[in-house]
């Protein structure tokens, strides 16, 4: 009988053993997450130069007229390279944050800025894109670009801008 014990606190003891594999599971974690980390850095510069041609005028903002949801055509070459960078990265996630101008109520901005980020979300699907990586947030107003007192200031208000992640969404939110 104590050699059945002792047998068997042996295999117990042996299975708890920090040796090569579980030396090799924690160095196939380290490369998956450094593997990700690299991938997720690739993506955000990607999309980080996508915004400078952006800022620069290389490439067209995103926009929308006065009071409207719908995106102005000249918008589309920006989307297309968004779309295409979400096409070539499967497991990154965006989310759109779309913002207006101050004309009119907080509530109603709001609710103008959420369509416009779902007329953006609708857009990349209808490019291709897996509708469950991307989310999209309204912002109404309460981050703008500049002063809202002129037209030019206003119209550099309504925009979205994009964040992107490898990270599951729940640990975004």
């Amino acid at each position: 009988m104590k050699r059945i014990i002792l047998l068997a606190l042996t295999a117990c003891l042996s299975g708890c053993a920090s040796g090569p594999a579980s030396m090799l599971i924690d160095d196939d974690r380290r490369s998956y997450v450094r593997d990700n980390e690299e991938e997720e850095r690739r993506a955000r510069a990607a999309l980080a130069d996508i915004q400078k041609k952006i800022d620069r005028g290389e490439l067209p903002k995103i926009q929308f007229e006065f009071d409207k949801d719908e995106i102005t055509p000249e918008s589309y070459p920006t989307l297309d390279l968004v779309a295409q960078l979400l096409l070539r990265n499967p497991r990154l996630k965006v989310i759109a944050l779309a913002h207006t101008d101050s004309v009119g109520t907080q509530e109603y901005n709001l609710d103008l800025s959420e369509r416009r980020a779902r007329s953006v979300k609708s857009y990349l699907v209808k490019s291709g894109v897996a509708p469950p990586s991307i989310r999209f947030i309204g912002m109404g107003f309460s981050r703008p670009l500049v002063d809202n007192s002129t037209d030019e200031g206003r119209a550099k208000n309504r925009r979205v801008e994009f964040r992107v992640t490898y990270r599951d969404w729940e640990a975004v939110y």
